[in-house]
């Protein structure tokens, strides 16, 4: 009698939950019909792209985006260009130091001899104006 009252009690339990679980299918009370799905969120703006400015041709700096990967360069002079808040700025440093609190636009390496001028800037755009191309120092 023990089993029998299992077994019933076993069948009730699952005929409920089933109706329970065919119960639930949520009825669509949108006015238009549309789905229950929510909306996809707008896909966030994608990062400014900045495009790589070459320098001149035959030119004393050199565009070295790989910097990381340069040999030798302990006592080669390098700026980058960086973005503060709405401004361009140059950095200028000698050798393997760069100074990583910044995301730099484009690095550029110097080849010629001496110490480069630094090159002009529109602030605005980040883009070089004046390469100041010289043969010697300052």
């Amino acid at each position: 009698m023990k089993k029998w009252i299992s077994i019933l009690g076993t069948i009730g339990l699952t005929a409920t939950s089933t109706t329970t679980l065919i119960s639930c299918n949520k009825e669509n009370n949108n006015e238009n019909e549309a789905s229950n799905k929510p909306k996809p969120s707008p896909k966030p703006s994608p990062k400014p792209s900045y495009n790589t400015q070459q320098p001149p041709e035959n030119s004393n700096w050199k565009l070295a985006n790989d910097f990381i990967d340069e040999k030798n360069n302990d006592n080669k002079n390098y700026i980058g260009i960086i973005k503060i808040e709405n401004d361009f700025k140059i950095i200028k440093w000698i050798g393997k130091y760069i100074d990583w609190k910044y995301q730099y636009i484009n690095i550029y390496r110097w080849d010629g001899v001496g110490e480069p001028e630094i090159p002009t800037i529109n602030e605005n755009t980040g883009e070089i104006t004046d390469w100041k191309e010289q043969k010697g120092t300052k």
